[in-house]
């Protein structure tokens, strides 16, 4: 029996020894190891651990940017580009209107409206306006109605009815504004038109009905300058002077119109119209070329050219283009 029990008690110590063994030589666990780059959803979350160890952002300097603040984003517009200077506009009920563009404007531009005479092109008048405005405006030249005497070779075009043409102005307008939303100014265009267009555009500049009905009141800001060549003179009364001036707009100042004259006795008529207008408030004057006939090119486009700083330097959106060198 004690043989036994010494042979047990022999073996217990020996497998309590080798436990001890074991555990003393069995290596500790490693660290774990960094995520690779290559290692999936395992980098995720050695990724997350960094940001949660980091210290806090400081917040940002009350002078830095910040989403949706208005003043971090620059108010200049992208430039204005086309692949040339004169385009067609579609005019909602009416005819192409032609338009020529302020090429690189980053702002918005002003808008003038020209009128062609009878048996003329909306195309030249545009192309005399872009220049004399150094291309620095839009210009708005309504098409009207084709002459049925004229050869279609010749593209000669004309107006119809005072009511129609009064129409066909302002829906010019307002699909230039929808055309470029963000480059043509919304505020008072100027007016000027040539021969028949000058006849027919001062009933633009005064209270008659038709005027009211046309621009559908309110929807379109009244004209707060006008240039009349070779017409138009002889349509002013004081009535139509002084209701001229009355019904400009307070946030532009001053209302002013020139006579462009090519003939002596458009700068008669000129004259006696430009006298009424200063009786009435506005400034008026006269550009005479010389007795060179009834044209708005060459000396007349010339001496309206030299007019127009005067005409439209009271208003801040003209001032600096006038002044400027001519646009691309």
């Amino acid at each position: 029996m004690k043989g036994v029990l010494g042979v047990w008690l022999c073996t217990s110590r020996l497998l309590l020894a080798a436990t001890v063994l074991i555990i003393a030589c069995r290596p500790q666990a490693e660290e774990p190891r960094a995520a690779s780059p290559s290692s999936g959803g395992s980098n995720q979350a050695s990724a997350a651990a960094s940001v949660s160890a980091a210290p806090p952002a400081p917040p940002p300097s009350a002078s830095s940017p910040q989403v949706g603040d208005a003043g971090a984003a620059s108010k200049a517009l992208p430039p204005l580009r086309a692949p040339q200077r004169l385009v067609e506009l579609e005019v909602s009920g009416f005819r192409p209107a032609t338009v020529s563009l302020p090429l690189g404007a980053t702002e918005p531009r002003p808008i003038l409206v020209a009128l062609h005479g009878n048996y003329d092109r909306p195309e030249w008048q545009c192309m005399v306006w872009g220049e004399l405005v150094r291309y620095a405006a839009f210009v708005l030249c309504p098409r009207g109605i084709p002459r049925t005497d004229a050869p279609k070779s010749e593209d000669r075009w004309t107006y119809g009815a005072l009511g129609a043409t009064l129409k066909e102005l302002y829906a010019g307008l307002r699909a230039l504004r929808e055309a470029y939303p963000d480059h043509a100014d919304v505020g008072p265009a100027v007016f000027t038109g040539f021969s028949l267009g000058a006849i027919l555009g001062v009933h633009a500049l005064g209270p008659e009905p038709g005027s009211s009905v046309a621009r559908e009141r309110g929807e379109e800001p009244p004209f707060q300058h006008a240039i009349l060549v070779e017409g138009g003179a002889e349509g002013w009364h004081a009535r139509r002077a002084t209701r001229f001036v009355a019904e400009r707009p307070l946030q532009v100042a001053g209302a002013g119109v020139l006579f462009g004259c090519g003939q002596h006795a458009c700068r008669q008529q000129g004259t006696r119209a430009a006298r009424l207008l200063t009786q009435g408030g506005a400034t008026a004057q006269v550009a005479f070329g010389g007795n060179v006939g009834h044209t708005y090119d060459g000396q007349v486009a010339a001496a309206i050219a030299e007019a127009l700083p005067e005409l439209l330097g009271s208003d801040p959106r003209w001032a600096p283009l006038l002044a400027a060198p001519e646009g691309p």
